[in-house]
Parts: structure tokens; sequence; C-alpha cells
């Protein structure tokens, strides 16, 4: 159920070219009018312009809380609540922060395991637990990927091999090399994207 197709229809619009030729004058009409301005690009996409403070909703540590607290009220009830929780966070998920995630998949699977033969819609929020494991995974996976240095010369290091660590779910051990020294290095990246020190790898 989506009762605002397009929340940004009724916000005014402009070109990309005439953003560029009065730059100054639009940003100070989005700060002071506190209202977001729609910019149309030449490819027919668009994007918004607007005051930070608009933002501040889903920024606040707050929203977390409400959103798991309306999931955990829409678990167990053969309403149109699931649906409408599950499909909102699964259109938002990338805006979501990875406590939040984290703490979401743990509700689910707890509750699944607790009350499966109670629930009305085990699917729906099977689907939704799968959605979050994927987002866990595919953000640890960016973090695994991100360039270090190495700590002999100080150049970036290649990643050449990300695999599941078979004792820690959810994390990664990664080797990367120097091109510039031709040393490799080790080390772990678990599932919240924190990481070991590096090590020496060795081939074989």
């Amino acid at each position: 159920m989506n009762y605002e197709a397009n929340p940004c229809q009724d916000y005014e619009s402009i070109t990309i070219d005439e953003l560029k030729e009065r730059t100054s004058s639009l940003l100070n009409l989005v700060t002071e009018g506190q209202r977001p301005l729609r910019v149309c690009m030449n490819n027919g996409k668009e994007f918004l312009l607007c005051p930070q403070d608009l933002l501040a909703p889903i920024c606040d540590a707050d929203f977390r809380l409400i959103l798991l607290s309306a999931m955990r009220y829409a678990m167990g009830r053969n309403t149109y609540m699931p649906a409408v929780v599950s499909d909102y966070i699964k259109r938002h998920i990338r805006f979501l922060d990875d406590k939040f995630l984290a703490l979401a998949a743990d509700d689910i699977r707890r509750h699944l395991e607790d009350y499966a033969e109670h629930e009305p819609n085990p699917n729906l929020w099977q689907g939704l637990f799968d959605a979050l494991e994927t987002g866990q995974s595919a953000r640890a996976t960016r973090q695994a990927r991100k360039s270090r240095f190495c700590p002999a010369c100080g150049k970036p290091l290649d990643v050449i091999s990300i695999t599941d660590n078979q004792h820690s779910p959810g994390g990664f051990d990664v080797i990367a090399h120097c091109q510039n020294c031709h040393s490799d290095y080790e080390w772990f990246c678990d599932k919240d994207g924190g990481t070991s020190d590096m090590k020496k790898y060795f081939f074989g």
C-alpha cells in the first residue's frame, strides 16, 4: 500500500542548465524557503536540492527505534500492516544503518524460531529477513574491498581475494597485493565492517 507515489511532484522544478546559470540565487531560495527544488537532468533523471534540516527525521537515531517498533508490532498480525512495514523497509534499506539491519534481522529470526507455527505471514517475514541479510552481506563485501595501504611502502593495496570466513558467519578473509613492493597481506573483515590488523600472507 503506497499512499504517495511521488512525494516530490509538487516541488518547483528547474532544468540543469538553469541551475548552472543561477546557482547562487537558487541555493538561497532552497535554504531560505526551506523547500526542496527539483532539478531535471537532460537525460530525464531528476535530483533534489534540499535543506539539510529536511533530512533530520531519517538521520535521527530514534528513527531506527520507531521503525523497529513498527516491525515488531506488525509481526504476528494478520492485517495489512505486515506488508506495509516489510515493503517500506525493503524500499528504503539503503538508507538504514548497519545497526538497524542487524537488529531487525535478529528480531525476525527469533520471531520465526519461536512463533513460526502461529505466524500468519511466515513467507513475508522470511523474505524481509533474506533482504536484510543480503544488505548486510553487500555492505560487508564493500567494506572488505576498501583500499588499505601497504605497511612497508605506503602504497594502496589491490584486493585480489575475498572469501567467506568459516568461523565467523558474515565475515570475510581478505588477501591483497602491493604492486610496488610485490608483497601480499591478509586480514579479516567482520560482518559489521570491522577489520583486523594486517599480516603478511604466504601462498601455500
